[in-house]
């Protein structure tokens, strides 16, 4: 993993556990869903670019997209340069 992209990862799944979410892994990817990085995430990026995408469109500016479930978020930040997409396991 390239020494930049490996920063980033670290950094993003450190400020999760600062706030109390355990972060499971990170993703990645370019505008085009080409994938930069990942760590410990097997899904393909083709969707989560996007998702970051049709919530661009839908709001006019970049967002941050938050999905949901009982036990698991995913959530996903469009940058200049790339997507990023977080996989949490709430804290109970």
């Amino acid at each position: 993993m390239d020494k930049n992209f490996e920063t980033l990862v670290d950094n993003a799944i450190e400020k999760f556990t600062l706030i109390g979410f355990d972060a499971k892994g990170v993703l990645v990817c370019d505008k085009s869903g080409l994938i930069l990085t990942s760590k410990d995430v097997s899904i393909s990026p083709g969707p989560v670019a996007r998702l970051a995408e049709l919530a661009t469109s839908l709001s006019g500016r970049r967002t941050t997209v938050c999905l949901e479930h009982n036990e698991n978020q995913v959530l996903i930040h469009q940058t200049d340069k790339a997507i990023v997409a977080v996989y949490t396991k709430n804290a109970t």
